[in-house]
């Protein structure tokens, strides 16, 4: 996404919102600098506009959340073809907008999420950020382009790391929070062609077998007894 025009327009009514922080503000000016003039929709990563900003990436997550809450832009999350994670698609709007209008229609096609998505509370913002470190932390992208077929597994594993995470012990802790690629794909063939059918609640049987398999790598590791060279 490459910004060619010397010069940005921003509406004077979000300049002049009381209820904006300046860093708000600011990632607006960002979003806008990245729109299209038509249809006035733009797609740059978290990271993208933390650099631009001058920022943290939970701080443009923040402000992100809060401008959707506040009227201003509407979000709607992106997916790859094998289910992957891509940047957020953005539409920067009025208050005052008419909603029949040709760019609302454009936003309609894209925002049919409820507004309780765009209103986050803090919980799920700091969440969502949780989330995008855990993605960063393993390489997720390494697992969308070699293993399209377990995406869906990887995502599930890295949605359970925080929801561990808040009911570990500060040992386990540790482990989650040291969580590499190695330990996905360890993990991925330690599950693999396994039969399931009889869980009643396979989604707490993975979590309590993930968190598990990171106890009995750190004890092998730790108790492994080295050649002497």
């Amino acid at each position: 996404m490459k910004l060619t025009r010397p010069f940005v327009m921003v509406e004077r009514d979000v300049l002049f919102d009381s209820e904006l922080t300046y860093l708000e503000k600011l990632v607006y000016c960002i979003l806008c600098a990245f729109s299209d003039n038509d249809t006035r929709t733009c797609y740059p990563s978290y990271n993208t506009i933390a650099e631009k900003v001058g920022c943290s990436k939970k701080t443009v997550i923040q402000c992100v959340s809060s401008l959707c809450e506040k009227g201003w832009i509407q979000k709607k999350q992106q997916r790859t073809k094998n289910g992957g994670h891509k940047s957020n698609i953005y539409f920067l709007s009025k208050k005052s907008e008419n909603i029949s209008s040709p760019n609302s229609q454009i936003k309609n096609e894209y925002t049919s999420t409820t507004s309780s998505e765009n209103s986050k509370s803090k919980k799920q913002v700091e969440y969502d950020y949780k989330l995008e470190e855990i993605k960063e932390q393993i390489d997720y992208e390494y697992f969308v382009e070699n293993m399209p077929d377990n995406i869906y597994m990887v995502d599930f594993i890295c949605r359970c790391i925080p929801e561990l995470y808040n009911k570990s012990s500060s040992e386990d802790k540790k482990l989650l929070k040291e969580v590499s690629s190695l330990d996905i794909l360890g993990f991925l063939q330690h599950i693999a062609c396994r039969n399931y059918s009889d869980k009643k609640n396979l989604k707490a049987y993975l979590k309590t077998m993930f968190m598990e398999y990171l106890q009995t790598e750190k004890l092998l590791i730790s108790t492994a007894v080295y050649p002497k060279i």
